[in-house]
């Protein structure tokens, strides 16, 4: 064999030995659709409620162990999603932006607009990061998103749509003028369904989008990857809890959905050559009112830190990155009792900015973790929008609420407020997600403890279209689930990481699989 021969062969072993260790399909599947139900709890699947979903995770693999990235808010865990990365790499800190030359507070980017808005502050993208449709557009692989969210949610399931590249449906993006992009699809849609009635979040926002989803989308566009956005269990559980009638209600609509898209596949012949992953961007919890902030009340910090409160946590901006009222906030919210972890840079800010450490655990204050442990630290030089300086927990409990769900998590108010339901906390009814997949490439009723979480949706999506994932990338290929996976079994680990000063500790528990990581919980813990 001449030299030439066997450098191909080495080459061609060398490629095969990558192959394996992504857990490559051997071929694409003609479609792959992701669908993500908002705020579904893992006990919300059952035979009663959810007899499709419940059919589905019995019969492909399930995942015990799947996390929401933090904070559990869900346009955090939309862009995770789409983009592969955690919040240090696309940017979307929260369920809100915070621009100073627009605004002096946050603003909410569930209006795409403000979503646009931050774009244009950040050389014109919405997120850092490519995200899926870029990836996928590459290999001349069609995509499409659509969703029954909000239209800032929707935008980040295709950030570039608005600027001419990609096809994006939801029906509330412009008060029932637009329902999609690009303007011809938009004008198609509404001369054949019509704009959507009854407001973006109820019930006929879910039916106009899975009708689209299943009469346009699957028939005459014809994709190679859907991403469907469920919206309807979120506005549910919110407005009366999980387990409410009204929210379990809202849980057998989505499962009927499921299942007429299910039966429009069989009617199509796709049913046994498409691979289906379901997830979600969070749990859920009750979550009664306390005065979480009365650190903030402080004069001396008056007009210096702009609040952003995200449910179970809160985020904090303070002027000029002042490394002396950081070091002060922290100290006054380590003396109240309801405070859990606080995150801050790793190092202290120097000249209006900080740096980001990667691998870094404690903050730069004693007692604190590290923003780049949250996969939150977004230094002024990296990105042009800024991330938080600070980023506090609040007490959360395993108390039900009152329809017997478990999980408190208590949130920024007044005492005397009515509770609600919401999600956004570092406890585990809120990081612990859905997560299942069914088709042709996944094994069949396989069970799999190994951690995992949003980020790794998109690379997995790669992966089954037999794409290259790239390096740099937050997630990682779920190998593990595929039907023809690769003998080297990935080992998943948890820690407990302390941090303590004076009398305040806090601990936070971290799930590893490889070098991939993620937020289980994070709660007080004892001084010794």
């Amino acid at each position: 064999m001449n030299a030439r021969a066997n450098a191909m062969k080495i080459t061609v072993l060398l490629l095969l030995g990558c192959l394996s260790v992504l857990g490559a399909v051997s071929e694409p599947p003609a479609l792959v659709i992701v669908l993500v139900i908002d705020g579904l709890r893992p006990d919300s699947i059952t035979p009663a409620t959810m007899p499709n979903l419940d059919r589905l995770r019995s019969g492909g693999v399930w995942y015990t162990h799947s996390h929401s990235v933090f904070p559990t808010v869900t346009r955090v865990n939309t862009a995770s999603i789409s983009t592969g990365t955690l919040p240090s790499q696309h940017g979307i800190a929260s369920n809100a932006v915070y621009l100073p030359a627009v605004s002096g507070g946050v603003l909410s980017n569930g209006d795409y607009r403000n979503l646009l808005k931050w774009g244009e502050a950040n050389g014109g993208r919405v997120v850092g990061p490519k995200s899926l449709h870029e990836y996928l557009q590459a290999a001349s692989i069609g995509y499409v998103a659509v969703s029954s969210g909000s239209s800032g949610n929707a935008l980040l399931l295709n950030p570039t749509a608005p600027y001419g590249n990609g096809q994006l449906i939801n029906g509330g993006l412009e008060n029932g003028a637009r329902v999609a992009f690009p303007d011809s699809l938009n004008a198609a849609l509404l001369e054949k369904f019509g704009a959507v009635k009854g407001g973006e979040d109820g019930d006929q926002a879910l039916l106009w989008v899975e009708r689209v989803l299943r009469e346009y989308v699957l028939v005459t566009m014809r994709p190679q990857v859907i991403v469907d956005w469920m919206g309807r269990s979120d506005s549910a559980q919110h407005g009366y809890g999980v387990g409410s009638p009204e929210a379990l209600a809202a849980l057998r609509l989505i499962d009927s959905q499921i299942g007429m898209l299910l039966q429009r596949l069989r009617e199509m012949g796709l049913e046994d050559k498409t691979d289906i992953i379901v997830t979600c961007d969070h749990g859920f919890d009750y979550e009664p009112k306390a005065d979480l902030l009365a650190p903030l009340r402080d004069s001396g910090f008056a007009g210096d830190v702009v609040t952003d409160n995200e449910g179970g946590s809160t985020l904090l901006y303070v002027k000029d990155h002042d490394a002396e009222k950081i070091s002060r906030l922290v100290a006054k919210f380590q003396g109240s009792s309801t405070t859990n972890a606080i995150f801050v840079p790793a190092t202290r800010p120097d000249g209006g900015g900080f740096r980001c450490s990667p691998g870094a655990v404690q903050g730069f204050v004693p007692g604190t973790f590290a923003l780049d442990l949250a996969g939150q630290c977004s230094s002024v030089s990296g990105l042009r929008g800024r991330g938080p300086d600070m980023i506090v927990t609040h007490r959360w409990s395993a108390e039900p609420n009152p329809f017997g769900a478990a999980g408190t998590q208590w949130v920024a108010g007044s005492a005397g407020q009515k509770a609600g339901h919401g999600h956004g906390g570092l406890n585990p009814f809120v990081t612990h997600s859905t997560l299942l997949a069914t088709g042709p490439d996944f094994a069949r009723g396989k069970v799999v403890e190994l951690p995992a979480g949003n980020q790794d949706i998109a690379p997995t999506v790669l992966a089954l279209e037999g794409l290259p994932v790239p390096r740099g990338l937050d997630g990682r290929v779920l190998s593990e689930a595929f039907r023809n996976r690769s003998k080297q079994a990935m080992k998943g680990s948890t820690r407990r990481l302390k941090v303590s000063r004076g009398g305040f500790c806090a601990e936070i528990d971290v799930s590893y699989a490889g070098r991939s990581r993620y937020l289980d919980q994070a709660r007080r813990c004892e001084v010794r």
